[in-house]
């Protein structure tokens, strides 16, 4: 594993780099593959974080060598020289996509388990995995690889969690982690509440809704800056105004069809086109059901 090819191993033409991620000035960079390697830091996700392959725990403490005795093996610990602070890297066996667009249970399966991690590892919350300290990099770190690691699957990993990721929609799930989730925390608590009661004229002045943003930040254990509270709640208010309308004297119910209520809409349309005798195609159905035709495909199985 020490001998790898730096550039074969992570697979990607360009890695975000730094040398001084301490600096009060743009300190991080993205140059060629083939350049970073000898980089005190380097972002080891695909894309620079939008799809996260490696997760690095930031450990503050010299015990590099503590850790429990059936706990996933790391792919490597890079440690620093003289002070023993050091970086546990694991590498997931299916990476997970973190951007605004990717489905949100990885992304909570991979914040509990960040969580659990830290917890157990004794890391830094505040650490966001962006960038990592090079393992490659033998001038500036020691770099311990071990030969027995294996690639750990997310779901094997629960064992060690306080809390399961729930499905349940109903329930505030409660995740943490820089990067995918006390942003992710505050939103689900937020969101969750708005979405069963009203808290009155849903503009950027709601005052309420803040007012419940701030309480639940006040109780987590690093709290967010309030730019970022401010921001969630933004985006919250933002996505009422376009998908939920109601009003003082009414329940808030969705502008937009939820997955049932498009599956049975299709379904009349493909009864009428029946009843008209009308060749039934998928481009028909959507046209006539107002339906996209990618909504169309992805449900018509269930037809």
């Amino acid at each position: 594993m020490a001998n790898l090819d730096f550039k074969t191993y992570l697979n990607t033409r360009t890695q975000l780099v730094s040398d001084d991620i301490k600096s009060s000035r743009a300190c991080s960079w993205v140059e060629p593959t083939g350049y970073a390697e000898s980089r005190k830091y380097v972002s080891l996700n695909p894309g620079h974080c939008k799809k996260v392959r490696f997760l690095t725990i930031d450990c503050d403490h010299p015990d590099f060598d503590e850790i429990p005795g059936s706990f996933p093996k790391p792919l490597c610990t890079v440690i620093s020289r003289g002070t023993g602070r050091h970086h546990h890297i694991f590498e997931l066996a299916t990476p997970v996509l973190t951007d605004i667009n990717s489905r949100m249970k990885p992304r909570r399966l991979l914040a509990s388990v960040e969580k659990s991690f830290i917890k157990h590892l004794g890391g830094d919350e505040n650490f966001t995995n962006r960038l990592s300290k090079n393992p490659w990099n033998t001038k500036e770190w020691s770099t311990i690889w071990y030969p027995d690691f294996k690639p750990i699957e997310l779901k094997d990993c629960l064992v060690w969690c306080d809390i399961e990721p729930s499905n349940d929609n109903r329930k505030l799930v409660v995740v943490k982690t820089s990067g995918y989730s006390r942003n992710v925390d505050l939103f689900d608590h937020v969101r969750l509440l708005a979405y069963q009661h009203y808290f009155g004229s849903w503009n950027e002045n709601d005052s309420e809704l803040y007012a419940v943003a701030y309480q639940f930040n006040t109780s987590l254990a690093v709290p967010l800056p309030e730019n970022e509270v401010r921001s969630t709640c933004k985006s919250i208010l933002k996505f009422m105004q376009e998908r939920y309308v109601g009003g003082a004297d009414t329940s808030y119910a969705r502008k937009t069809p939820s997955v049932d209520d498009k599956i049975n809409i299709i379904k009349e349309a493909i009864e009428t086109a029946k009843a008209s005798k009308e060749i039934i195609t998928k481009p028909y159905i959507a046209e006539k059901s107002g339906i996209s035709l990618r909504t169309v495909e992805r449900h018509w199985s269930k037809l």
